[in-house]
């Protein structure tokens, strides 16, 4: 009796999780490797042209810039990861100016932390290293008494230190204030794409 209920009772089916090849996103994936490899390309170059061209005063405020900018978009790409979307989609019904791109960056939170943290922080990270061993070449040229390899080695950690603190100090940022930094950059786009607008239609 007992076996005969067991084969009429129906098996339950087991949930099967998507395999890890369905979950990537493959084609962001190929349009961040193409993205990273322009972007680096082209500041790699701009800045070692720049570099021959400049004295010391320049070449540390480039690399500074270069460093700021790394935790810009750090801090960028946390806060829209880890902010909640309620307050955009309202902003967005009533119309508010960067309510809509808001939205949009939340939604759309894998992508842009991927582009923020990982594409333009991690090329700033290599450039800056690159400017940091131009700068050294620079002061041993200067003076020619100076070692060349403590020089570099002082200097390349000083950069990574700095790096790693006002990251440190970002991702505070990013998570405890999330939702005006993304405000911000939401207001920043919609400035963007106005002027955008304004331009296609003058030249139609």
């Amino acid at each position: 009796m007992n076996t005969g209920t067991q084969e009429s009772a129906p098996r339950q089916k087991k949930n099967k999780s998507p395999s890890f090849v369905k979950l990537v996103n493959w084609k962001w994936a190929a349009t961040a490797f193409l993205s990273s490899l322009m972007i680096s390309i082209v500041m790699s170059l701009l800045s070692s042209e720049v570099m021959n061209y400049t004295n010391l005063l320049i070449s540390i405020l480039i690399l500074v810039s270069f460093v700021m900018l790394g935790v810009i978009f750090d801090i960028i790409g946390l806060a829209v990861a880890t902010t909640d979307i309620k307050p955009f989609n309202s902003m967005s019904a009533r119309k508010v100016r960067g309510g809509k791109q808001g939205v949009a960056l939340i939604k759309n939170a894998e992508k842009v932390s991927s582009f923020c943290n990982d594409i333009i922080g991690d090329i700033c990270g290599i450039v800056s290293g690159s400017v940091a061993t131009a700068i050294s070449l620079k002061i041993v040229q200067s003076s020619k008494s100076t070692n060349q390899v403590m020089v570099n080695l002082l200097i390349c950690g000083l950069v990574s230190a700095f790096t790693v603190g006002l990251k440190a100090v970002g991702k505070t940022v990013g998570m405890n204030y999330g939702k005006p930094v993304v405000t911000a950059v939401a207001k920043l786009l919609s400035m963007f794409e106005k002027k955008t607008k304004v331009t296609k239609k003058a030249k139609k």
